[in-house]
């Protein structure tokens, strides 16, 4: 473990002086009022390119593109109130994702927070390129920020959006946790696909869907079930994004979902249901690594 790493739990903050950027710094903070962290507020540098030699940016920093991108960390940082503990990191990589995933592992983080793109018309969450890379190689969980929905104040509830196959006793046994460490009710709730069922069939998913989370709830926090403050639901539609559009969200909530099963050493992999689900989801969203065993 580094030497970063004995102190206090960490969020890496990913940071671009955009809308986008400030998302993710509005939905850090509301964490941070929730959970003691600390912020890593981090903006990658690009490497020095030969292919650029032109626009090179020197690398100890310095020069007009250092300087700017030092200008641009004091104003994130200059976001976040004073009762937060956070910082900032100018780091050099390949790649914004690339260099985010360094960082989160330099600081032993426990997620990486970034934001989303701008929403298109009756889309919330719009997966861009890093965005993308993150979701396929991130150690951690990456919690994405719906653009202009992410100042949402003290967490309130973990929706835990589960499926009845491998991985899902992982991905509701780190929400258990989460809810836990944050004091939050945990709802967890499986969306139906029905288009193509007869009513019997639909009525036998459902059921089967239900007493599968609540019996890997139960394994998990008994406490937390038998105290009222978590339950197990489920929400039918036509399709995945019909059925999550008909679900109720709260202030202060966040959504968790799993990572594919073809994710490879435990980093985060979503699939095709994961990326449909995100176009629909209106609050931020926690993608938990299939191998994931922390907390937020």
């Amino acid at each position: 473990m580094s030497q970063a790493a004995a102190g206090r739990r960490r969020l890496v903050v990913g940071y671009i002086a955009t809308d986008r950027g400030r998302d993710a710094i509005a939905l850090a903070i509301s964490l941070a009022r929730s959970t003691d962290v600390e912020l890593i507020v981090t903006i990658v540098r690009p490497e020095t390119s030969t292919l650029t030699a032109a626009n090179a940016i020197p690398a100890d920093g310095s020069g007009i593109v250092g300087q700017q991108l030092e200008e641009w960390l004091d104003e994130a940082l200059a976001l976040i109130p004073e009762d937060i503990s956070a910082r900032g990191v100018i780091h050099s990589a390949a790649g914004e994702s690339k260099g985010l995933i360094e960082v989160a592992e330099a600081e032993d983080a426990d997620a990486i927070v970034i934001g989303a793109r701008a929403t298109t018309l009756m889309r919330q969450v719009r997966i861009g390129t890093v965005a993308s890379s993150l979701l396929r190689s991130a150690p951690v969980p990456v919690v994405l920020a719906p653009s202009g929905r992410s100042d949402i104040g003290p967490i309130t509830r973990i929706t835990t959006l589960f499926g009845a196959r491998p991985g899902a006793a992982a991905l509701i046994g780190a929400a258990v946790k989460s809810a836990h460490a944050l004091g939050v009710d945990l709802r967890l709730l499986s969306l139906i696909e029905n288009e193509g069922l007869a009513e019997d069939e639909a009525a036998e998913v459902t059921e089967f869907a239900e007493e599968y989370g609540g019996a890997v709830l139960a394994q998990r926090a008994a406490d937390l079930f038998d105290s009222g403050r978590a339950c197990v639901r489920s929400q039918a539609g036509a399709d995945i994004e019909e059925a999550a559009e008909n679900v109720d969200w709260q202030p202060g909530e966040l959504a968790f979902i799993g990572s594919s099963r073809l994710g490879r050493g435990g980093t985060v992999f979503i699939g095709a249901r994961a990326r449909r689900l995100l176009r629909v989801l209106p609050v931020p969203v926690v993608v938990v690594p299939r191998r994931w065993s922390g907390r937020l």
